[in-house]
């Protein structure tokens, strides 16, 4: 499963492999492994450099691969250049990309009798409604951009070697309007192997990464561009005048005239006179952020092939990451609303570098004898990963106080910071990781026929995670398979137009993960330097003193989180190969889950890590496809489904619920609804008020702990709220179809999900914030009593109750049309004449129809990437509807 918690230019998704396993958001996403090298993200790779991708779902296939393969594995092989005539070819793609829903929101008269109906028309909405005002906040924030792409490959090689460079070039301008919203990105990639004797061969797999990205704030209650987008209400023009403004903020620009926010055309970002607002005016956001952050990553290996004798492999592989990113960011005092404004000036820069490396060595020993095949592979790992930053910051000692000698960029560093005038912050913690591996693997096959597989993994990591005792995992698994159409019987009895293939597998093995974990949880350490101690509280003078404490609470008995997975799968092929088939059903049960818990507070701790809990994931995934050729005309259409069922089967009597922020966000503390991690539920659910219907009166009703429907004064707290729904999809499914016909190729591609729930979070405890339009056209009237939502009027008091239930929570299903494409490759005589072997050129739709009932921007960012805030909309970045035109030239 992919999730894509954001549009945004230059930001990557999330993977997901059967379900989530793990309370905590780190070690949740699969081993992504690109050449034999661990890489922390697949974003820099250019789609066309990849020959191959599998995704390793199965404990044996994945257990190979160790600690961090316990959420699956995908691998990625690169191309390596091909022997013969050597190539040169450049790809171009420009792509225009624009929002999708513009009208999610209520409009002016929608806005202005919504709040006509819940009965509080205040004398500004009146006014601005007289005069016409009627501003769509995405409209004005969005516009059409362009973004584009350029590839060049140079590839080729003979029976000595092979050879591959590869150059890229992204520039991608989003669709906020201005130039605060870009990500631009230089990568370059080379890959060669020569074999300088019979026996001995080296390569090498390289890639260059150059980037730089400005960034609008999303996902967050408060000072957020995405937030304020959606809520502010259309009665509220984008620009105004001095007088117009807010009276209290008259007050301060007259003073503090540095503080005021203006448009190009030299007036004042209006914000709204119908509620406090905490953002202002989007913006307002997108200006007063000036950050830029850049870096580069190298990424590569290099390898040693030895091949002393015949079926005998000796490999030695070294693989490495080198990054470094920096950020900058200059603020300077902003003053929209009593709650929307800082009156500070603030500087901040960060430099981070990291240094990963990896030492491998394996043997792989290949025989084979009449109609038996042995294989046997052993070999260590050593990985270390360290990592090094810098942050410092300055901001005023007091308000409205400079902190720089100088106006204007050169200036904005932190060698010109005023010392007098500003106090500096910095800090620095160099730290690394170490583990080590050992792994092992034998198969045997017979005739084609049958097959068995055995590996056994070994890993530790160093002291920071576990203690000496369970520092050790161990990780066995097996497997099984039967290629039954290769029996004589099959053979003689059934032909391949009927059956063309039929195999029936089983495996079972062990995956381990502490990703979780870092520094030093089972032992006692001390924060030097970390806490505040206030002596005489009562008696004396209450002075502070900064000292040292522990850290957390010793459990030297941590051990392993450990994945049992079984999976039985058959794969199947017809009518001599055009219709394929397969079939995989898989149980993973994570035992001793790694779980913070609650200290007592006697205790002086706050938190502390036990091995608390199991989770249970099941499912099945099938596959159908269908190809054939007739004539000049070839095709192919398949299609994938799977089933998610997850539930968490144990949690320890000294844990309980564990239950995460409010409202997915720690400043929507008026919100009700958060996510919970509970026995008998599944991994982080959402819980909260469910809403019941209304009254004829209209009058909304929620279901209490005992299943009676009571209007919201009657609700107790916590002890009413239930389990609404999951934000992880039960269903995920998705169809290829691709056709070609002289030159002409067509391609079809997309996916949807079902069963799962998402949350409209950007309703909070202010009653006149803009809403989705669906509240306004499913509201009761007196002439529409059936209506699904309560009167307006009936909630707008009720303490954010209706708008923290289920009534604000949608269904999250959606298919999207991810790609129709069609490309056309000229004829060959054509071109040959230009020295050119091979001109195509293409025009596609991309992400340009979505079914779904959820009324968002997008349904598919509709989210967050963590585990325990996935599900909530708080603001996203949608993903844009794109128009891309593009053209692939070879020499």
């Amino acid at each position: 499963m992919i999730i894509n918690n954001s549009g945004a230019p230059g930001q990557g998704a999330t993977i997901r492999v059967r379900g989530v396993s793990s309370n905590g958001s780190a070690g949740l996403s699969p081993l992504l492994i690109v050449d034999g090298l661990k890489v922390d993200n697949i974003q820099y790779l250019d789609p066309s450099l990849i020959e191959s991708m599998e995704v390793l779902k199965d404990a044996a296939s994945a257990a190979i691969y160790g600690a961090e393969a316990g959420n699956g594995v995908v691998l990625i092989t690169t191309k390596k250049g091909s022997e013969g005539h050597a190539s040169i070819s450049y790809t171009l793609k420009m792509t225009n990309q624009r929002i999708l829903n513009t009208n999610s929101r209520m409009n002016a008269e929608e806005y202005y009798k919504f709040h006509e109906m819940q009965g509080n028309l205040s004398a500004s909405m009146e006014d601005a409604y007289q005069k016409g005002i009627n501003t769509n906040w995405i409209n004005e924030v969005f516009e059409p951009s362009w973004a584009q792409q350029h590839i060049i490959t140079a590839q080729g090689g003979n029976n000595k070697g092979h050879f591959l460079l590869n150059f890229g070039y992204v520039n991608n301008d989003g669709i906020v309007k201005g130039q605060n919203d870009t990500y631009e990105r230089i990568t370059g990639q080379i890959n060669a192997d020569y074999n300088i004797f019979k026996w001995l061969q080296v390569g090498t797999s390289a890639s260059l990464e150059k980037w730089k990205t400005k960034s609008v704030s999303q996902q967050a209650a408060f000072s957020s561009f995405m937030n304020a987008s959606l809520q502010l209400d259309p009665l509220t023009p984008v620009y105004c005048e001095f007088n117009e403004l807010p009276v209290a903020t008259q007050q301060v620009l007259s003073e503090h005239p540095e503080a005021a926010m203006k448009g190009a055309n030299g007036r004042y970002y209006a914000t709204t006179a119908n509620y406090n607002d905490n953002n202002g005016n989007p913006l307002a956001q997108r200006d007063r952020s000036t950050g830029v952050s850049e870096g580069f990553n190298v990424r590569g290996n290099v390898y040693l092939n030895l091949k002393p004798v015949k079926g005998l492999v000796l490999t030695s592989r070294f693989g490495f990451r080198l990054n470094q990113s920096n950020s900058h960011n200059y603020q300077t005092p902003f003053y929209i609303t009593s709650f929307a404004n800082s009156k500070n000036y603030s500087l901040s820069a960060n430099n981070n570098t990291g240094f990963y490396y990896q030492w491998e060595n394996f043997i792989n020993y290949t025989l084979d004898k009449n109609n038996h095949n042995f294989n046997i592979m052993g070999g260590m790992s050593f990985i270390k990963n360290s990592w090094d930053n810098i942050s410092t910051s300055a901001s005023s000692k007091s308000e409205w106080l400079p902190i720089l000698k100088g106006e204007g960029p050169n200036f904005q560093t932190m060698d010109y910071v005023i010392a007098d005038n500003a106090t500096k912050s910095i800090g620095n913690t160099p730290n690394y990781s170490a583990n080590l591996s050992f792994f092992a693997r034998a198969s045997y096959s017979y005739g084609g026929r049958y097959s068995v597989q055995a590996n056994f993994r070994a890993d530790a990591f160093d002291a920071s995670k576990l203690s000496n005792k369970n520092r050790w995992g161990f990780f066995p698994s097996v497997s099984a398979g039967w290629t039954i159409s290769n029996e004589s019987w099959v053979k003689d009895n059934v032909s391949p137009a009927a059956l063309t293939f039929l195999k029936i597998r089983l495996s079972w093995g062990l995956n381990g993960n502490v990703a979780v974990l870092s520094g030093y949880p089972w032992r006692n350490t001390i924060a030097y330097q970390g806490v505040y101690y206030q002596y005489g509280a009562a008696t004396g003078d209450g002075s502070t003193t900064f000292g040292s404490a522990p850290s957390g609470l010793a459990n030297p008995d941590l051990r392993w989180e450990t994945s049992d997975q079984w999976d039985v799968g058959l794969d199947a092929k017809f009518l001599n190969g055009r219709l394929s088939f397969g079939f995989d059903w898989y149980r993973k049960m994570t035992k001793d889950l790694l779980v913070e818990v609650n200290n007592l507070p006697a205790l002086g701790v706050a938190k502390s890590y036990k091995n608390a809990g199991n989770v249970l994931n099941t499912g099945v995934e099938v596959e159908l496809g269908w190809k054939d050729t007739v004539g000049d005309f070839s095709y192919s259409i398949s299609g994938n489904f799977s089933y998610l069922q997850n539930k968490v089967t144990y949690l320890d009597s000294s844990v309980g619920r564990i239950e995460a922020a409010q409202g997915g966000d720690s400043a929507n503390n008026l919100n009700h609804i958060r996510k919970a991690f509970e026995v008998g539920y599944p991994v982080w659910y959402f819980r909260g008020y469910e809403y019941a219907g209304h009254t004829d009166a209209g009058e909304a009703l929620y279901y209490n702990a005992d299943g009676d429907k009571v209007s919201a004064s009657d609700l107790r707290g916590g002890d009413d709220e239930r389990y609404l729904g999951s934000a992880i999809p039960s269903f995920t499914y998705g169809v290829t179809i691709n056709l070609e016909w002289k030159g002409i190729d067509f391609t079809l591609f997309g996916t949807g999900v079902a069963g799962n729930k998402l949350f409209d979070a950007t309703n909070r405890d202010q009653a006149n914030i803009n809403q989705y339009k669906w509240y306004y056209y499913n509201s009761w009237t007196p002439t529409n009593k059936t209506a699904y939502l309560p009167d307006p009027a009936n909630v707008s008091g009720d303490n954010n109750v209706f708008y923290s239930s289920s009534a604000c929570m949608f269904d999250g299903s959606y298919f999207k049309i991810k790609q129709i494409q069609l490309g056309y490759t000229l004829p060959r005589q054509w071109t040959k004449k230009a020295l050119i072997s091979q001109l195509r050129v293409f025009a596609s739709l991309d992400d340009f129809v979505t079914f779904t009932k959820y009324p968002g921007l997008d349904p598919e960012t509709a989210t967050m990437s963590q585990a325990e805030r996935q599900g909530f909309d708080i603001g996203t970045y949608p993903i844009t509807q794109k128009i891309v035109f593009g053209l692939n030239l070879t020499f």
